[in-house]
């Protein structure tokens, strides 16, 4: 539950980041993300107790989605647009260390000194990146706009936390009060951000956009490629432990190839971006996906651990062409005065994409397999999930697929 709390503080965030960053410049609110994350980080590695620890980490979100939402904004505007796919896999392979030595560091640094030394061996983080920040980013004009959309972007941060919430609590509770109370929450605040946006002189977003086929569909193939990384990272490992009888560090070891790809691969997507154009690299890209996700529903009790590497492996190298393709694709339909606004709704999206990954294997995987344990019943709904995770990853290979017309095209100009 403090993960959650985390994820939807960050989700909360994201819109107000962007739009602030376009305001008043990446430099200023990087480096104001920046201390804010290095307070909360030191104060949930000092927490005297349990309740502040996660309120310390609820406001730690808050400030990882300033720092996400702007570093992204960056990685765009500064480059020009023949060089952005290049930039754009720079960023994401540092994500793609992270989810490698993230988890290895972080449970040796348990072992050595406890849980506070997590949080606190990362407060020399946000201080390098305030001060590379501000001595390295060009300083800007803050923007004269009169209005800022206050209650724009209210309704569209409920929408995100609203229905990623929902999607959390889906899985064995689909009934659920707080499933519906926050469906319902999610609607109502598209709704009102539909609404509010038609009505207002400066709207927060620019609804426009999304009758941009270039937007809609790279951000899509953006959701599609982190649908792919929850699920990927979640029902492969109940399939290995419940299912096959392997140990959590087995397991752990033989699903390493997806992030090892993926740090493999991400420095040469952006060359594949360029070589091969957007719709062809997402083409590519979406094809790998689903081509490993139509591999695992082959996965039963004697599948040879090889063709489960591989497969992994498959997954990897899928991830880092479509998610660099799909940001380059969506991104570049922004103006520089947008690229925080880009950033937000395309990270937005992202949110949405991974929580379904969490919630809807899991739907599959509980219809088949409610409550028993057995390895019989596990790898049934492995299965399902790994059914359902296929369909789901055929969408935006579908609507890539419809645009292709045989070509690269070249990404549509920002409006």
């Amino acid at each position: 539950m403090g993960r959650d709390r985390f994820l939807l503080a960050l989700a909360a965030t994201l819109l107000a980041a962007g739009r602030l960053s376009d305001r008043f410049g990446t430099r200023r609110v990087l480096v104001l993300g920046a201390i804010a994350f290095l307070i909360t980080t030191a104060a949930s590695g000092l927490a005297p107790s349990f309740e502040l620890l996660v309120a310390a980490r609820v406001v730690q979100g808050m400030a990882g989605g300033v720092l996400y939402t702007v570093s992204l904004a960056i990685a765009v505007t500064a480059y020009p647009p023949e060089r952005r796919a290049s930039a754009l896999a720079i960023y994401f392979t540092s994500g793609a260390l992270g989810a490698v030595i993230g988890p290895v560091i972080g449970g040796l640094l348990t072992d050595a000194g406890g849980w506070r030394l997590v949080f606190l061996v990362q407060l020399p983080l946000p201080i390098a990146v305030a001060v590379a920040a501000w001595a390295l980013l060009p300083r800007t004009v803050a923007a004269r706009r009169a209005h800022f959309d206050v209650p724009g972007i209210a309704a569209a941060s409920l929408f995100v936390v609203a229905g990623t919430f929902a999607l959390l609590e889906l899985p064995g509770s689909g009934t659920s009060a707080s499933f519906l109370v926050a469906g319902l929450l999610a609607v109502g605040a598209l709704v009102g951000f539909v609404l509010i946006e038609r009505r207002t002189h400066e709207p927060a977003v620019r609804l426009a956009i999304f009758r941009n086929a270039r937007f809609v569909v790279g951000s899509v193939a953006g959701a599609g490629a982190w649908f792919a990384i929850m699920s990927a990272t979640i029902y492969p490992a109940i399939y290995l432990q419940l299912g096959r009888g392997f140990g959590a560090t087995e397991a752990g070891l033989l699903l390493l190839a997806t992030p090892l790809a993926g740090l493999i691969f991400f420095p040469f997507a952006g060359r594949v971006v360029g070589t091969l154009g957007v719709d062809r690299a997402l083409l590519w890209g979406l094809a790998l996906l689903v081509a490993s996700a139509a591999a695992m529903t082959t996965w039963g009790s004697t599948t040879e651990l090889w063709l489960i590497v591989l497969t992994n492996l498959l997954t990897g190298a899928g991830i880092s062409v479509t998610l660099v393709a799909s940001a380059t694709d969506a991104l570049s339909q922004f103006s520089p005065a947008e690229a925080g606004t880009g950033s937000a709704l395309f990270n937005s999206l992202r949110q949405l994409g991974a929580a379904m990954g969490v919630a809807l294997p899991a739907v599959a995987y509980e219809l088949v397999a409610p409550s028993s344990q057995s390895p019989a019943s596990a790898l049934a709904g492995s299965t399902a999930a790994f059914l359902l995770r296929l369909a789901v990853l055929g969408i935006p290979l579908i609507l890539v697929a419809a645009r292709w017309r045989g070509r690269p095209v070249a990404a549509q100009a920002p409006a």
